[in-house]
């Protein structure tokens, strides 16, 4: 974050890679330096993508763009 940066609501794109596999997540929550645009995810979120991207990898699936999808409905 920029040092004159506010962190503000908002979201980002995470895109996770493992082997061939290649995961992108769009609307991920994070808070956003209203400066740089540099994205913090928190903690619980980041379990969340995590998470499912291993669900997608064991699947089989190569490469995937989908919407983050929160399913404990928590905030960042």
């Amino acid at each position: 974050m920029c040092p004159a940066g506010t962190l503000r609501e908002g979201t980002t794109t995470l895109t996770m890679e493992r082997g061939e596999a290649t995961i992108v997540f769009k609307d991920v929550p994070a808070d956003v330096c209203d400066i740089c645009g540099e994205a913090f995810v928190g903690e619980n979120v980041s379990e969340e993508v995590y998470e499912q991207a291993e669900e997608a990898i064991e699947a089989g699936v190569q490469f995937d763009v989908r919407q983050y999808d929160s399913r404990s409905k928590t905030a960042v």
